[in-house]
């Protein structure tokens, strides 16, 4: 985590302070606890304590932005499972979220995977989203003369981060998306710590390129509403977010996603949602739920999810 992130042109242990520190001025105060601990070796930066905003802010200070490598070694899958071994999760109680921010790479032999298969299987309070600093492409093919870089072992990378993220019950989204992104990192937040009820529109997709309603979709999105409707709407917003596949230009696929989830909450306004309740996000392409390389997966990506928030 030491190596060179392309996109602030510094560590990317820098950038992982970056988005703590984002996220530490947006995390709403609801009486939970936080904390915040190193693997690889193990480390409590923060020890857990009731939340109240800007607790991580001195935390993050003792927190170096460089520091020499000896050689690459991450022992990933001993690091996840030091959360059992240091019984950091056996003092929480109730829905838990651990977000990881890595840049997925293991040491050979290590399989992470493994490990949270493991956690979530003794901890099914406990869901795992990943942030992740894995840069498969670069934006500047200059950042990676002489950085030491391996587009491969980024690549791989990325992949076991979405496997992580998958497997633990979790959101996956880029380091990129989020950097100096408002807006991207309070709908992260939302999701993560104030969503009460998650619905996939499943059956619900858009053809290539297109963020209209086809009728036949029409029933569908006619129960979602039927459902919708029997939660008490002055305690709860409906956040609609859109998502596309990976075929096009990030910037075109980003406008794409919010005019997918504009077209959901513009039906659902017809219907009898109230406006005022709704709010609309897009992810573009950072958040596939399936494989990109085939035509099935990229149809599933296509979609629109629906998050209830108190």
């Amino acid at each position: 985590m030491y190596m060179t992130y392309y996109q602030l042109n510094a560590s990317k242990i820098f950038a992982v302070k970056q988005l703590i520190s984002q996220m530490d001025r947006l995390i709403p105060e609801l009486g939970y606890k936080g904390g915040i601990d190193l693997f690889a070796p193990f480390e409590e930066i923060q020890p857990l304590s009731v939340y109240k905003q800007g607790l991580f802010a001195p935390a993050l200070q003792r927190i170096k932005d460089e520091q020499k490598i000896f050689g690459r070694e991450t022992p990933m899958k001993t690091g996840i499972l030091e959360l059992e071994q240091k019984a950091v999760l056996e003092k929480v109680t109730g829905p838990t979220t651990v977000i990881m921010l890595t840049d997925g790479k293991a040491s050979q032999g290590e399989d992470p995977l493994a490990s949270i298969k493991q956690l979530v299987a003794k901890y099914p309070r406990v869901a795992f989203h990943v942030i992740s600093l894995a840069q498969p492409t670069a934006k500047d093919p200059r950042a990676f003369k002489g950085s030491g870089i391996n587009r491969e072992e980024e690549k791989r990378g990325a992949t076991t981060n979405q496997q992580i993220a998958k497997l633990g019950h979790g959101f996956f989204v880029d380091a990129a998306d989020l950097l100096n992104n408002q807006a991207a990192m309070q709908s992260f937040v939302n999701l993560v710590f104030c969503a009460k009820e998650k619905i996939i529109l499943r059956g619900v997709q858009f053809d290539f390129d297109k963020s209209n309603i086809k009728p036949e979709y029409e029933p569908i999105l006619d129960e979602a509403v039927s459902q919708l409707k029997k939660w008490v709407w002055p305690d709860y917003k409906l956040v609609i977010s859109g998502h596309t596949d990976s075929v096009g230009k990030p910037d075109y696929n980003q406008k794409l996603s919010e005019r997918r989830a504009m077209a959901i909450r513009d039906y659902f306004a017809t219907k009898g949602i109230p406006a005022t309740k709704m709010k609309t996000v897009g992810y573009g392409q950072s958040v596939p739920i399936a494989d990109n390389k085939t035509e099935d997966g990229r149809a599933l990506n296509r979609r629109v999810e629906l998050d209830l928030l108190q």
